[in-house]
């Protein structure tokens, strides 16, 4: 960067950004790295990569680059950090709540459920019967974290993957699938 845009104020780097002048907010963003990556850093590894929040980071920077005011009551390094907190906070939210999700609707395949087509109709009822009873059964006596790991684990993915997708231990994650066995070989007929 241009020794041009140091003496500059985030105000003026702000009006020069708005008229087109992209150096401007590349300035902004030199200016911001170490906030940024230091709330980051205080994120990090809750859910999110910190790479990934540093980038939502710079994005929160554009939009209170674009959105601030002057006479707006805080001067523009106070409303960008608290643009890029709250945005990072959101991401974090957002980010552990889609991993957290038990989606009970996979699960409701009554109607769904795949049956062989040499299986009587009877038996397909009853097959679909006897699965709606397991899914009831499992809604009710596993916790919504032994739904989560049982959920992943039923699409496949390692005990390894389960536990770095949902932010817990291995050993966490083989203690709930020991509780899921116990609990599921105790269901009743």
């Amino acid at each position: 960067m241009t020794e041009q845009w140091n003496h500059l104020t985030d105000t003026e780097l702000i009006h020069l950004f708005r008229s087109g002048e992209q150096l401007a907010f590349q300035q902004l963003a030199l200016r911001y790295l170490f906030l940024i990556r230091s709330k980051a850093a205080d994120l990090g590894g809750k859910g999110v990569e910190s790479d990934d929040l540093v980038q939502e980071g710079f994005l929160a920077l554009l939009s209170a680059a674009e959105t601030y005011e002057e006479n707006g009551g805080a001067v523009f390094r106070t409303y960008a950090a608290a643009c890029i907190k709250n945005r990072l906070v959101s991401a974090v939210r957002s980010a552990n709540s889609r991993k957290n999700q038990w989606n009970a609707s996979a699960w409701r395949l009554e109607e769904d459920v795949p049956v062989h087509e040499n299986v009587q109709p009877e038996n397909a009822l009853i097959i679909k019967e006897d699965f709606a009873r397991l899914i009831a059964y499992m809604e009710t006596s596993l916790s919504p974290s032994e739904l989560r790991v049982l959920s992943l684990y039923l699409e496949g993915h390692s005990y390894d993957e389960i536990a770095r997708t949902l932010g817990i231990s291995r050993k966490s994650c083989d203690n709930a699938m020991q509780r899921v066995r116990k609990k599921l070989k105790d269901l009743p007929v």
